[in-house]
């Protein structure tokens, strides 16, 4: 049924005004910015319709990205029903049969609303016969970026501070240098650092309630972290700003057992449920920095992140064929550990810290995204799609468009070097270099067989000698595959790689 709404209150069940109306607009999950409806909306002559479909609740979703998306999605609705917005909420088995219902009881003459970040859903609306406006939730027009078909990411960072005038001084970039990654690849401080905080916000009663209902689901209850509102959202990009963002830059791609968001924004939840604006995001960041409150390399890596990678990732899911995700380049065939979607403790300190991470949270830092789990994962040969869809699943920041160019295209290659221009892997050394994994773990990083050789090293030199003849010729890899032709010890490493395949899966 419908959802009138009214004082303050999402009352599932009941049923919105039957006032005749030209239009519906329909806002999905990850579309909460009441700021962008459109006026006819806002003065109440069009109706504004929202529905719970039963996939947010399947069963090998994150207990707490289910819960929030849930917790927002009713937040808003109550917000624009305190607006004077009228509202048919509803929930329903899918989209189909909840359109269905609406418009056999409201008779618009069409149903509009912002175009899906994603082309599934795109092309699931098409099909419904929805209407699709531009989507107001990026900062990058999609068409002119398939135009100008930027060689690299850095690249088209470059074009958008200049567009974007973001971090420029007279037409020349802050500070004389258009990145600061020199400084900001610190390793972890050996006394393990002293981080702020993370910022969160208290449930209210009907947040609780909705943990219980899904007490079934994987993983724990962490809704208090992240934002649910957009006051909330708004109060965690000023605490962001105020506590967060200063010490970000040094150990960006640090990572720690101890810590599991060092000095990390985690604004990517707020963003991409379209409670905040990137642009909103960037000014404030900006603003900090020219007041003095942020050092240059931390604002500048974190607007990077922001109107270079993420922008970049859009643009890349809306110009590509729908076919991408199922690209392979490297054959991986292996499905996700069972431990790995349990997030058992595993004999590996790396995967265990960070598998821990995303069983408490729902969400890691990218370095542990794509240095520890990606890279097992690549080593492993796990299917890059069923990663795909696992981490989706399983992030709270995860969707579609996200995880195709992160897991697909830069965490596995598996699109041959159409993200990236090398395979992201790396043995034991690296994890050594730049956490503090290794230091309580029963496997030694620097050994590539015997018992204790760390599985990352066997099987990231495993990784250039089985794919040696593919990556020969892709340069920045090719002296990695020349060199473990050369490996003496080679035959050794192909015998132990079998037993670390069993360690990394979590079998052994």
């Amino acid at each position: 049924m419908g959802t009138r709404l009214g004082a303050g209150e999402v009352l599932l069940g009941k049923v919105s005004s039957t006032e005749i109306m030209s239009t519906s607009f329909l806002v999905l999950g990850d579309q909460l910015s009441v700021d962008v409806l459109p006026r006819d909306v806002l003065a109440g002559t069009s109706r504004l319709v929202m529905i719970e479909v039963e996939a947010l609740k399947r069963k090998n979703r994150h207990r707490t990205r289910t819960a929030l998306y849930l917790s927002a999605m009713r937040h808003f609705a109550r917000e624009a029903g305190e607006r004077g917005v009228d509202i048919d909420y509803r929930q329903a088995s899918s989209f189909e049969e909840g359109l269905a219902a609406h418009v056999e009881q409201f008779a618009p003459s069409q149903v509009v609303m912002h175009r899906p970040h994603g082309r599934r859903a795109q092309d699931l609306f098409t099909k419904l016969g929805v209407e699709q406006l531009p989507n107001p939730f990026f900062l990058t027009d999609v068409s002119d970026f398939a135009s100008r078909r930027y060689a690299t990411m850095e690249a088209f960072y470059r074009q958008q501070r200049q567009r974007l005038n973001v971090l420029m001084n007279d037409g020349q970039p802050e500070g004389g240098q258009w990145n600061f990654d020199a400084e900001n690849r610190q390793p972890l401080p050996r006394d393990g650092g002293n981080w702020p905080e993370p910022w969160q916000h208290p449930l209210d009663l009907e947040e609780e309630s909705i943990l219980c209902e899904l007490d079934s689901l994987p993983g724990d209850a962490a809704l208090e972290y992240w934002p649910r509102t957009r006051a909330q959202a708004l109060d965690q990009l000023h605490d962001a700003v105020e506590r967060i963002i200063p010490l970000f830059g040094p150990f960006e791609d640090a990572a720690s057992s101890e810590n599991w968001h060092l000095a990390h924004t985690r604004l990517s939840v707020a963003l991409n449920l379209g409670l905040v604006h990137p642009r909103e995001v960037v000014a404030a960041i900006e603003q900090a920095y020219r007041d003095g409150q942020i050092p240059l390399a931390s604002a500048e890596g974190v607007i990077r992140q922001i109107i270079g990678w993420r922008e970049w990732v859009f643009a890349l899911h809306q110009s590509r064929d729908r076919d991408y995700e199922s690209l392979n380049y490297l054959g991986a065939r292996e499905p996700v550990p069972e431990a790995w979607q349990q997030m058992a403790p595993h004999s590996m300190s790396c995967l265990s810290s960070v598998l821990s991470h995303v069983r408490e949270f729902g969400w890691t830092h990218h370095i542990e995204r794509l240095m520890v789990l990606a890279n097992a994962a690549t080593l492993l040969g796990i299917s890059p799609s069923e990663l795909s869809a696992w981490m989706t699943d399983f992030f709270v920041d995860g969707a579609q468009w996200v995880m195709e160019a992160n897991v697909i295209g830069m965490g596995t290659f598996a699109d041959g070097g159409q993200t990236a221009t090398k395979p992201y892997v790396a043995g034991g050394n690296y994890i050594k270099k730049m956490t503090n994994f290794c230091r309580s773990c029963a496997f030694t990083p620097t050994e590539r067989t015997g018992d204790t050789a760390c599985p990352l090293t066997t099987l990231y030199w495993n990784f250039f000698d089985t794919h040696g003849t593919t990556l020969s010729t892709h340069h920045r890899v090719a002296p990695q595959v020349r060199a473990a032709a050369q490996r003496v010890d080679i035959s050794d490493i192909r015998l132990r790689a079998s037993r670390a395949r069993e360690i990394v899966r979590g079998t052994s």
